[in-house]
């Protein structure tokens, strides 16, 4: 009897934790990238991305990042190489809000090491954030730092020494069920497939027009700025603060300089993935200076580095991970909605069990198709 076929369109983010789990599964896994594991074009990306364990906005995350941390450190192990720096994170914003809620309600049941922070021990121990009245912080003591590009491209390269195949460089022109086929067709032709998984982020409603009302692609910018002082950034945990007010920062290597990030309503639709402006104009530059003015005073003013990324979102911004509404031998995996990289080599389990058993360890119900199409 033959193995069975598994296409993974998308070798990203998910893409290549998808064909990672598929390539220790004893099937046949093909990977199709545009352009090549770990590239900057798409959402993963700058070098850094948060690893918390406390989630802030839907708690049936949880169990999933849980997975996540576990796979993390299998991933870590099978490359030899050093994926996280989980030197610790914090969460900041008023207790009235309800994703600070959200993050209470989180840490009472996490197994992971943790401390709350009223105000004035928030500026005691943190000097470099300047808080608002009244504000708490909650310490993760086991969150920290991911390296995406470098995640991605480990993820894709075992791999492949498991035995997967890559076909760089080669965008898919189409996917298309015949039966109980899926064929995938490139520049060099077609290929036929028993199951296939779509994880092509912002191009997936280019490749898979009938998903058009499901996803909307936007633009998200980081922006990177020097410290006014050479220690500023010495005891500078990597932060998010929850609403309102949203941001997010991690500091460089050297910590020189710290990355930010800013919430929703500063990730601005575009038409289509391939006519981002990738340049970042004066006027975008302005709410980063507003975060940094009243957040952290200590940063320069002015950038010295800017970068955009290109994102999927739902209309709930949850998750889309599911059958086609038509194609029930496709997996569509997308909408990660700006936040899904924590939780990559979970999601890339998911999808490798969706493909091959039809059903998932963990619930991810709240994730499925839910109608909308």
């Amino acid at each position: 009897m033959s193995r069975l076929k598994v296409g993974v369109i998308g070798v990203g983010t998910m893409g290549a934790q998808v064909l990672w789990q598929l390539s220790k599964r004893g099937v046949d896994a093909v990977g199709f990238e545009p352009y090549a594991p770990g590239h900057p074009r798409g959402a993963a990306g700058g070098e850094s991305r948060l690893f918390r364990n406390i989630e802030l906005e839907d708690l049936r995350y949880s169990p999933i990042v849980a997975r996540a941390d576990e796979l993390w450190r299998d991933l870590e192990s099978e490359s030899g190489r050093v994926l996280r720096l989980l030197e610790g994170a914090i969460v900041m914003g008023s207790p009235a809000h309800e994703q600070m809620q959200n993050a209470l309600r989180a840490v009472e049941h996490t197994e992971h090491p943790y401390e709350i922070l009223d105000e004035t021990e928030l500026n005691r121990r943190y000097p470099a954030f300047a808080v608002d009245p009244g504000d708490i912080g909650i310490v993760d003591h086991t969150g920290g730092i991911i390296r995406p590009e470098l995640t991605v491209a480990t993820a894709a390269r075992v791999a492949v020494a498991n035995g997967a195949i890559i076909h760089r460089n080669t965008p898919v022109l189409d996917v298309a069920e015949d039966g109980s086929d899926v064929w995938i067709t490139t520049a060099s032709g077609r290929e036929r497939f028993d199951r296939v998984v779509v994880t092509a982020g912002g191009w997936t409603s280019h490749l898979l027009p009938r998903m058009e009302p499901m996803f909307q692609v936007r633009r998200l910018i980081s922006a990177w700025f020097f410290g006014r002082e050479a220690q500023y950034l010495d005891r500078v945990l990597p932060f998010i603060r929850t609403e309102p007010g949203y941001c997010y920062g991690l500091p460089v290597a050297d910590r020189s300089a710290m990355k930010i990030g800013l919430g929703f309503a500063n990730h601005l639709v575009v038409d289509h993935a391939d006519s981002v402006e990738r340049r970042v104009h004066p006027d975008e530059i302005e709410p980063f200076r507003r975060i940094i003015e009243r957040y952290m005073p200590g940063l320069d003013s002015d950038p010295m580095r800017t970068e955009t990324y290109i994102e999927s979102y739902t209309p709930d911004r949850h998750e889309f991970i599911s059958e086609h509404p038509d194609l029930h031998n496709i997996i569509v995996m997308s909408g990660f909605s700006g936040h899904g990289f924590k939780m990559a080599p979970a999601v890339g389990e998911i999808g490798a069990q969706l493909a091959l058993d039809g059903t998932t360890a963990l619930d991810i119900e709240f994730l499925r198709h839910r109608g909308e199409l």
